[in-house]
């Protein structure tokens, strides 16, 4: 927004809100501040002010905007000293891209006045709170303590000054706008050049009674929704991440304790060959050459000085036994972390390829089942309800080329959901290999064989709906539905798989 449009909606939101109290604060992303502001015979409105480098902006919103379970540091100090205060005036300075939203805090005592001040600075934009009585920063919501050329400190107890001018900062002012305008001048900011010209085709603006405040409205709300996806997005996936990193470590430990067993195992060796020395060996040797009597080679085995050759011989075996029971345990911890990493990695594919806020939903509430999740999950724990088993929400149907039926899991949960009620012994199931990806079953019932192409064409879905679409040849897992187990207390669609076969398909073709 530039200096001209941003005067504009101010001159709208003098209009607007001045005289209404603020009620309540929220903070839905890191930059991004909605305020609720009842309004005495008009009701409610709520105002966004953003301090984010490319979309800085202020205006009123119909949008209604989620609330964070927990507010943030910035959100709850305003909550403290800004509900119930009364917007007494809004304006604009003349020069720079800097809104006063100045407040009146009523007690029994005095009036406390207090400024919300918005600086729409670029990279340097910020939100402060001025205690107008003294000229004091209240707290901001981003702590600037170093002084520069063009910058100045920035800190809760710090006198508050205007931001000095900086050439290089956009504030060009041009004539006034119309409705109509704000559509091709809203993002004629350099700063916001990088933007689709899409975005500016999708509102409609032949209605000239429309205000400036209900059209940047317009404008931002694609972008506000498609950052707040995103911000979700981030949460539900970080713990997954670190879930998956920290899998990863486990693995790596657990091939390093089965590197140790095996050689305890062959320690066996080296007890038979003691043995067959026992009686030229006394205490206090470090090492002994016997002959291996399948090669005939000499080898020189370790011993302890401090042990009698009975016992060098006793700890070899022991060693060796222990070795050959570490192994079988070690193995089977590395095939269920195994898993439980593959499902994982799956599950933070299905969180990368979604596009809506419901099928974030859907996969943050597989995702708070779980035990571990549920003890460091960052994401709320009210969600909207929904029915995880409508088709349209974790499934797709398709058909093959001769008419078979064939399911694909749109997510973990539709995954689960396939196996689990809609495929019986006889169907084949897909998945590519060592990939994360959809599961996908071809019906196959009623003496129905699927042909050549049926198998590729299914093979070919489980490709496309998998981290690996964008390679030209895929391996895809097949086997029968009986083959195919759910792992209990594993994740939603962890499963495992016998015996199997493969083949390439193609997506070039």
């Amino acid at each position: 927004m530039d200096l001209a449009l941003i005067q504009k909606v101010t001159v709208e939101l003098e209009n607007e809100i001045v005289g209404g109290l603020i009620s309540k604060i929220f903070q839905p992303l890191p930059r991004e501040l909605a305020l609720k502001i009842f309004i005495p015979g008009r009701g409610d409105r709520r105002l966004m002010l953003s301090a984010d480098p490319k979309l800085g902006r202020i205006h009123l919103t119909k949008l209604r905007i989620p609330n964070p379970p927990r507010p943030p540091r910035f959100c709850a100090y305003l909550r403290a000293h800004l509900v119930n205060a009364r917007i007494v005036k809004v304006s604009c300075a003349n020069n720079d891209r800097i809104v006063t939203i100045s407040c009146e805090v009523r007690s029994l005592e005095s009036r406390l006045k207090i400024d919300l001040i918005l600086e729409l600075l670029g990279r340097d934009s910020n939100i402060i709170l001025v205690d107008a009585n003294r000229g004091l920063i209240m707290d901001c919501l981003h702590h600037l303590p170093n002084k520069t050329d063009h910058n100045r400190v920035v800190l809760p107890g710090a006198e508050y000054a205007a931001p000095p001018q900086n050439p290089n900062r956009f504030v060009a002012t041009t004539s006034k706008y119309t409705p109509a305008e704000v559509s091709t001048d809203c993002f004629s900011n350099k700063e916001q050049s990088a933007f689709s010209e899409s975005v500016k085709e999708k509102p409609d603006y032949h209605d000239d009674a429309a205000s400036v405040n209900d059209c940047v409205d317009t404008l931002y709300s694609n972008l506000l929704l498609d950052s707040l996806i995103e911000n979700f997005r981030r949460k539900i996936a970080k713990p997954v991440r670190m879930r998956i990193r920290g899998l990863a470590n486990r693995a790596r430990k657990i091939e390093n304790d089965k590197q140790r067993l095996e050689k305890y195992i062959e320690q066996a060796k080296f007890g038979e060959l003691v043995k067959t020395a026992l009686g030229s060996l006394k205490k206090g040797l470090s090492s002994v050459d016997v002959t291996d009597w399948e090669t005939g080679t000499i080898i020189r085995v370790p011993l302890d000085p401090a042990l009698a050759p009975v016992s060098n011989m006793r700890k070899f075996f022991a060693h060796s036994a222990k070795g050959k029971r570490g192994i079988h345990i070690a193995g089977e911890r590395l095939e269920i972390t195994i898993q439980e990493k593959r499902a994982l990695e799956e599950l933070q594919y299905f969180i990368n390829e979604a596009k809506t806020q419901e099928e974030l939903d859907i996969l943050s509430a597989g995702l708070n089942q779980t035990t571990h999740f549920a003890r460091n999950s960052a994401t709320p724990n009210k969600l909207r309800p929904f029915n995880p088993y409508k088709p349209t929400q974790n499934h797709l149907q398709n058909t093959s080329p001769s008419g078979l039926k064939i399911f694909v899991g749109k997510n973990s949960r539709g995954n689960d959901f396939i196996l689990r009620a809609k495929a019986q012994n006889g169907d084949t199931w897909f998945h590519v290999k060592d990939a994360p990806g959809s599961h996908v079953v071809l019906f196959s019932r009623e003496r129905q064989v699927p042909s050549e192409s049926d198998m590729r064409y299914a093979a070919t879905l489980a490709a496309q709906h998998s981290k690996l679409k964008n390679s030209a040849k895929v391996e895809v897992m097949y086997t029968d539905v009986k083959n195919v187990s759910r792992i209990k207390g594993g994740l939603l669609g962890q499963v495992k798989i016998g015996k199997h076969k493969t083949m390439v398909v193609d997506l070039d073709e």
